[in-house]
């Protein structure tokens, strides 16, 4: 059975959207998967509009409702 995370966000746009639940800035998840600023930025609108949410705290509170949360013991 797959999750509705995989069903909705590619594995691009969930790495970018660990990131936000991480607190990290543009710029850290940037860095972390080796990406410019802006393709963060162009990621995060595409997964804004795909959740119908308008800003990082909405995405965070829609991975928590829908359950989003990867099993990621990985806090970094």
């Amino acid at each position: 059975m797959h999750s509705a995370w995989s069903l909705v966000l590619t594995p691009r746009e969930r790495d970018v959207v660990r990131g936000v639940l991480k607190g990290w800035t543009n710029r850290e998840i940037a860095r972390q998967l080796d990406l410019g600023e802006q393709a963060v930025k162009n990621v995060l609108s595409t997964v804004y509009q795909k959740c119908h949410v308008r800003n990082r705290l909405q995405l965070a509170l829609f991975a928590v409702k829908h359950h989003l949360l990867p099993a990621d013991r990985d806090a970094r």
